[in-house]
């Protein structure tokens, strides 16, 4: 929010709008607050001072709607709460624009609000852009198609022995949904080409950003027993198995707490023990670790039509009774421990949040166990307009969430392994995908358990893994079903996904991966800027994947 004597449409941003205000009052004095939603159960913020016969302007953000509230008083506080109504003469929520120029002129028998330049539409270089990506992404595939078309027209006389041995086929549309969630990654990380609406949403909701990391770390537990069956079908001992797996985990985190030092610096004192490569290290170590041990050495088949039918369940139920002991404790922490200052069970940012009632409560206990164990000078800081203080999004409680996401991702790859059928596939990833979308749903819109990131709550969990499931579902069908669709461009990237986020991670700040105009204040400089930057990466996924080089651990 920037307060200003003159503001025209010249001197906007994109997200901005000017409202020029008139204090129309003879002799009194009033005083403009203002509420974006964005800010869920916060007061009132006062912006500016209007002086009786004075015409100031004020910058208002457009990103969220927003409230006003004219309020006469001589000695105004900062803070004004919403269900405080005295001294107000006027309140309204107009529908503002970016680079709309509007006016507020305040009159003794209320407010009166014109629209004095239109705004323009927000989305229209995304639609341009992205419109203009698909028409060339669809021109490559063509081309490519016809490639092959002459390859094959050219090569119809010449037999190869070696197609008439069965090979056994990689599903593609692992590394599909893979390769999507990584590279959109990167396009939220560059900061989604200005966008707000496609990064995370503030605290509770979802917005798309907030889908790539669940639908990543659910991959991952997909992946756990594909590569752990291959070990074993090879007689590798299981403590050998064990061995690399905290191996992997161990070097991930190490991989994790580096990169934090990348923008911030290798200040011991203030260094971030937690993150996303970190989160991945803990949760793949809990599940790869527990199914390997809990998972029967001798496997029998079920002789019942019935348990055949449900297999994939008979067969992790060791390890479902393990998730569900961790999602308890999860459950009995957040809303059962004492935190001091705090009322139990708090799931709010803190901050402004509830008229600042709770200002120092931010994530509740999760919050409040990152804040004794990793203490507040290793913690993840972002502002918000909650106002409130550090907070890691990956801390320690939400470890325990994301290990059942991760679960629930190697549930569904136990299907995979267990039913050949594609229709017997689909129809169980479908099934479970509306059970868990019904649940989360059921949590969120009771307000029992609302969906949130940053939390990393149970509700956020079975809503995120829904998501998944469909996706991978959709990606199947069209990839590996009916053929329809290759997986590119988001295939080849899925097979070399730590390459490409450590190196983005690496690489932020430096040409060519990202360059800058000028002031970057033309949103469709800014959107081109994060597609190029995907757009890089993904190309230098493709000459890896030529080359035959991939980066694993």
């Amino acid at each position: 929010m920037d307060s200003s004597e003159v503001c025209d449409q010249d001197s906007l941003r994109f997200d901005e709008a000017c409202l020029r205000l008139r204090n129309e009052h003879e002799g009194q004095d009033a005083w403009l607050y203002w509420l974006s939603f964005d800010c869920a159960a916060c007061p009132y913020t006062r912006i500016k001072h209007l002086a009786a016969n004075s015409s100031p302007s004020v910058t208002i953000d457009t990103l969220r709607p927003s409230s006003l509230r004219v309020l006469d008083a001589e000695d105004p506080i900062e803070y004004l709460s919403a269900k405080n109504t005295s001294n107000v003469i006027c309140e309204l929520t107009p529908s503002l624009g970016q680079f709309g120029v509007y006016e507020l002129s305040i009159q003794p028998e209320g407010c009166d609000f014109r629209v004095l330049t239109p705004p323009t539409y927000a989305y229209t270089e995304l639609f341009v852009i992205f419109g203009v990506l698909i028409v060339v992404l669809l021109g490559l595939s063509s081309l490519k198609l016809l490639w092959h078309l002459c390859r094959k027209k050219c090569a119809k006389h010449q037999v190869d022995d070696a197609t008439n041995q069965p090979v056994k086929r990689r599903v593609k549309a692992i590394d599909t949904v893979r390769g999507a969630s990584t590279l959109l990654m990167i396009f939220v990380n560059d900061g989604s080409g200005g966008y707000k609406i496609l990064e995370h949403a503030t605290w509770n909701g979802l917005l798309l950003g907030d889908l790539v990391f669940p639908c990543f770390i659910w991959i991952m537990g997909m992946c756990i027993p594909v590569a752990l069956a291959g070990q074993i079908k090879r007689m590798t001992p299981r403590v050998v198995i064990l061995r690399g797996i905290i191996k992997r985990s161990v070097l991930l985190f190490l991989i994790g707490v580096s990169l934090n030092t990348a923008a911030a610096g290798a200040q011991l004192e203030t260094i971030r023990i937690f993150g996303v490569l970190q989160r991945f290290s803990l949760t793949y170590l809990i599940v790869a670790s527990t199914y390997l041990c809990l998972m029967s050495k001798r496997p029998v088949k079920s002789q019942s039509p019935m348990q055949r039918e449900v297999q994939d369940i008979f067969m992790l139920l060791p390890q479902w009774c393990v998730m569900l002991a961790i999602v308890a404790v999860h459950c009995v922490l957040t809303f059962c421990l004492d935190v001091p200052g705090c009322p139990t069970g708090y799931l709010g940012p803190g901050g402004l949040h509830d008229d600042g009632k709770h200002y120092d409560c931010a994530g509740g206990a999760a919050g409040y166990i990152d804040r004794i164990v990793l203490k507040e000078p290793h913690l993840h800081y972002s502002a918000t307009v909650y106002n409130s203080g550090p907070y890691d999004p990956e801390g320690i409680l939400g470890t325990l969430t994301s290990t059942f996401h991760v679960f629930l991702g190697l549930h569904a790859g136990i299907i995979m392994m267990s039913y050949k059928d594609w229709k017997a596939r689909v129809i169980r990833w479908l099934a479970w995908a509306a059970v868990f979308g019904c649940i989360g749903c059921a949590l969120h819109f009771t307000n029992v358990i609302p969906v949130n990131k940053s939390l990393w709550s149970l509700s956020f969990v079975f809503v995120t893994t829904s998501f998944s499931l469909a996706l991978l579902t959709a990606c199947y069908l069209l990839v590996d079903v009916v053929n329809l669709w290759n997986g590119g461009p988001f295939r080849i990237p899925g097979m070399n996904p730590l390459l490409l986020y450590v190196g983005h991670m690496l690489c932020y700040q430096i040409f060519p991966f990202h360059w800058s105009i000028g002031n970057m204040e033309s949103r469709g400089l800014r959107l081109l800027e994060s597609v190029w930057c995907v757009g890089l990466w993904t190309v230098i996924a493709y000459v890896m994947h030529r080359l035959r080089v991939y980066i694993t651990l």
